[in-house]
């Protein structure tokens, strides 16, 4: 029996090759379950653990929280959630990036009003699947008779304008939001333009509202959750006309001079003061400009006459001598042929999704072909805005989040 066995049998099979050294160290027994019958997580370095989750999708993560609460703690982190935001910003193959898109009804039998979606598919498969489904975005004080309107986004969080005097920012990847305090601005004439943007100088969100006319300006901080008001604008902005947000500024498009020519004007929003910014030489020929943001880079998309446009990008922002001439895009030979509006992204090959009138189109200058993404809209509906948006942990609720 296996009992009686002698010590002399024993020390044989101890000192036996075939024996396996350190032996005492490996416990032959299964791991015991918890009481709920489930295993415990294995016991990796925390660095590890860090490292492999910042690089997940954000959808992964919020279910991961449950794991335990050391994962629920990490994932909860400010510096897990910049190390993941950063991480999310420096993907070239923009797999964690998606593309928001206003559909406006134009249906005679309603008032004007928009939807906001966002697409099923990453930016990344955008350029690659011409079939895009999309998902309604739901937000406080949603209706559809309302006509929204996409401000921009930074860092995962949207701001979102409702008959331009209800404000929200919100996360579509969190579904969490948050309504700003009324603005304050008793409108009798004129119309209201925003920016959105982060001041990195002091680790906030800030809202920037111009009312037009006489160009009252306020900000609004998140962090302190009020606004105030500062210089007046100094320009006429266009109507519907956001400030584009880059590097800590907000651009709009104005009219200056007694001949209301095309310029652009930023407001620091850490100095909170404005200056012009400087545009490249376009040559002869411009008709129509449009001003936008590409990838982090202040952009310019101008029309020659309906015979071709051209994308400027603003390399290092404020040297006029980066202003590089990215691509130039043929127009359709239609005799009705819409107007190329905003660029949205650059793939990693060159191809650029953008904005064609009530549409979007994808334009290879490799090939010069045109692709044309498959949007579920109608016949009374169109495609009045398209924003990138990155997925991110970043809460609007959470004011302190980032210091």
């Amino acid at each position: 029996e296996l009992h009686s066995t002698s010590s002399n049998e024993q020390s044989q099979k101890r000192n036996s090759p075939e024996s396996p050294r350190h032996e005492s160290h490996v416990s032959a027994q299964s791991p015991e379950r918890s009481r709920n019958g489930s295993f415990p997580p294995p016991l990796f370095p925390q660095e590890i653990i860090f490292e492999i989750l910042s690089n997940l999708p954000v959808k992964s993560l919020l279910r991961f929280r449950c794991v335990s609460k050391s994962w629920k703690s990490l994932i909860a982190d400010n510096f897990f959630i910049k190390k993941h935001l950063k991480r999310t910003q420096n993907d070239p193959e923009f797999s964690k990036k998606r593309v928001l898109i206003n559909i406006a009804d134009i249906a005679p039998r309603t008032q004007p009003g928009s939807t906001i979606k966002s697409c099923s598919l990453t930016l990344k498969s955008i350029f690659e699947d011409p079939n895009v489904n999309t998902t309604e975005i739901e937000y406080p004080s949603k209706n559809e008779s309302h006509s929204d309107w996409i401000v921009g986004s930074c860092n995962g969080l949207v701001c979102i304008t409702i008959r331009e005097n209800t404000v929200l920012l919100l996360n579509p990847t969190l579904r969490v939001s948050k309504r700003l305090p009324d603005i304050g601005f008793k409108k009798r004439r004129g119309y209201t333009v925003y920016g959105f943007g982060f001041d990195a100088s002091v680790d906030d969100y800030k809202v920037v509202g111009v009312f037009c006319y006489p160009g009252i300006v306020k900000v609004y901080s998140l962090r302190a959750n009020c606004w105030r008001r500062i210089q007046d604008f100094p320009f006429e902005v266009f109507s519907n006309e956001a400030g584009k947000h880059v590097d800590g500024t907000l651009n709009w498009a104005v009219f200056s001079g007694q001949d209301g020519d095309f310029s652009i004007v930023s407001l620091d929003l850490a100095q909170e003061t404005y200056k012009e910014v400087t545009q490249p030489c376009y040559g002869d020929g411009v008709d129509e400009r449009t001003l936008g943001v590409l990838d982090g880079y202040l952009c310019v998309l101008c029309s020659y006459r309906k015979l071709y446009a051209e994308v400027w990008v603003m390399k290092e922002y404020g040297k006029r001598e980066s202003w590089t001439k990215l691509v130039s895009i043929p127009y359709l030979p239609y005799e009705r042929s819409e107007m190329f509006l905003t660029p949205v992204s650059v793939s990693k090959s060159g191809e650029i999704l953008l904005r064609y009138g009530v549409n979007i189109l994808l334009y290879n200058p490799k090939k010069n072909m045109f692709r044309i993404p498959m949007f579920p809209y109608d016949v009374i509906s169109y495609i009045s805005q398209a924003e990138v948006y990155e997925e991110s942990l970043v809460s609007p609720t959470a004011v302190n989040q980032h210091r």
